[in-house]
């Protein structure tokens, strides 16, 4: 047995077929079969049924040991080159995408006058499929919610992020000024057609609640999965949206939407950087993290 093998059958377990990750892994599938069938000869036990593949419950002791043996290797081979050369060779980070356009490049301009030779890897995704990353080893750092999993994952505050209802501005509502953004009622909203993301990503679960909370059903004339996107759609009038004040913050100015904060709910989330206790952090993510940290506190 050697990593190579390991690498094979944690790809066949991750594709759940011989042909793919055969294509993947840029080999023949007889060969990758060949693997596979002396593994399970070496350790007497089969990993995998047949017609249909599935992992058998050896198979899941094995692939989860194997993934612990390549990440332990991909770790120390990190950590040397950590201290011969002070910098990492790659740096992959999980971030949805609207935080994306608006935290990292003037993050990451900073970070690569520090380490030119560090390749930033990029994963924009919801938040439920970046947790799927981080858990699988996909990622270096993601930047979202703190992990609710404090066992697994530490997790570094960056700040705190309300969120703000945006509506078309030739629209008559009434508000309230305060100090920072005007305050409306959320109800007064009611009777209007409302923009929302999925209620399978945060904003839109969070959007449904504060409407619950204040004693309505919201008409959903349009759902969507992007920030951006729903944004747009308030300024052509064609509805109400909640919009996370981070993207209202780095929002080119559009007279066609205001923005106001929740009359009673001021729902804040707090935003991190976060990352995995049992591997580990180099060089790199560690500066990383420092200068993202900076540009949000500061911005």
């Amino acid at each position: 047995m050697n990593t190579t093998q390991l690498k094979y059958i944690v790809k066949v377990a991750e594709e759940m077929s011989f042909s793919k990750a055969a294509q993947k892994l840029y080999i023949s599938q007889p060969s990758l079969s060949q693997s596979i069938q002396l593994l399970e000869k070496e350790y007497g036990a089969k990993f995998f049924t047949r017609k249909p593949l599935k992992l058998t419950y050896a198979g899941e002791i094995f692939i989860d040991w194997a993934r612990q043996v390549l990440s332990s290797g991909a770790q120390v081979h990190q950590k040397i080159s950590d201290i011969i050369s002070q910098k990492s060779s790659k740096l992959v980070i999980g971030i949805s995408t609207y935080r994306s356009t608006y935290i990292l490049p003037a993050v990451i301009a900073k970070f690569k006058k520090e380490l030119p030779n560090c390749k930033i890897i990029i994963e924009e995704h919801p938040s439920n499929i970046l947790q799927q990353y981080m858990d699988n080893g996909r990622i270096d750092l993601l930047i979202d919610i703190p992990s609710e999993d404090k066992y697994s994952y530490t997790s570094i505050s960056l700040a705190n992020e309300k969120l703000l209802v945006a509506v078309p501005s030739n629209w008559d509502v009434e508000f309230e000024q305060t100090h920072g953004y005007p305050q409306i009622d959320l109800y007064t909203l009611r009777d209007k057609q409302f923009i929302l993301l999925s209620e399978y990503q945060r904003v839109g679960k969070i959007a449904r609640k504060l409407c619950a909370n204040c004693q309505f059903a919201p008409e959903i004339s349009l759902e969507c999965h992007n920030i951006e996107t729903a944004c747009a759609m308030v300024a052509e009038g064609l509805g109400v949206s909640f919009i996370p004040e981070l993207f209202v913050k780095n929002y080119t100015h559009n007279s066609n939407v205001k923005f106001y904060a929740i009359k009673k709910f001021l729902p804040e989330r707090e935003i991190a950087a976060v990352y995995n206790k049992n591997r580990y952090l180099t060089f790199a993510a560690k500066r990383f993290i420092e200068l993202l940290k900076d540009s949000v506190q500061n911005d």
